[in-house]
């Protein structure tokens, strides 16, 4: 029975012990700035005239210690050209990305995506929304009739 209950014992401790190394992992985790912090990743144009394209600028700041490269930036359609900063950006500094949508002839709602990836490893997926409509006046409402 002492056997048991010293099993036990060490048991519970040794899982004590085990969960407060794990809280402080995932503690220090939490706290660690993103590698590459974007200000935003989602632009919503609301309603936008067609003709000329909706264009959106993506930045971000590299948290790392060493510089990083945009590797590629690819759409989610041809609709939407994306260009990005060339050179390595240098840690502490920012880098853009650019989505340009091309607006003209397609009247309506629209989601279109951009997938980033950098030398380092990381991804980012930024996305652009908005409703295209034919005339200045003209209102989301009436596009849904």
């Amino acid at each position: 029975m002492k056997k048991i209950l010293l099993l036990a014992a060490v048991a519970f401790s040794v899982s004590t012990v085990a969960f407060a190394q794990t809280k402080e992992v995932v503690d220090a985790v939490e706290q660690a700035p993103a590698p590459i912090d974007w200000k935003f990743q989602n632009h919503d144009f609301n309603t936008v005239v067609m003709g000329p394209t909706a264009d959106a600028t993506f930045e971000f700041t590299n948290n790392t210690d060493v510089p990083v490269t945009i590797t590629e930036a690819k759409p989610s359609c041809g609709c939407t050209t994306p260009d990005w900063t060339k050179t390595p950006i240098l840690p502490g500094e920012t880098g853009w990305v650019k989505a340009s949508y091309g607006t003209d002839g397609r009247p309506g709602y629209f989601k279109k995506s951009i997938k980033v990836a950098f030398d380092n490893g990381e991804k980012t997926t930024l996305y652009i929304s908005g409703t295209v409509v034919t005339e200045k006046n003209e209102k989301e409402s009436d596009l849904k009739k």
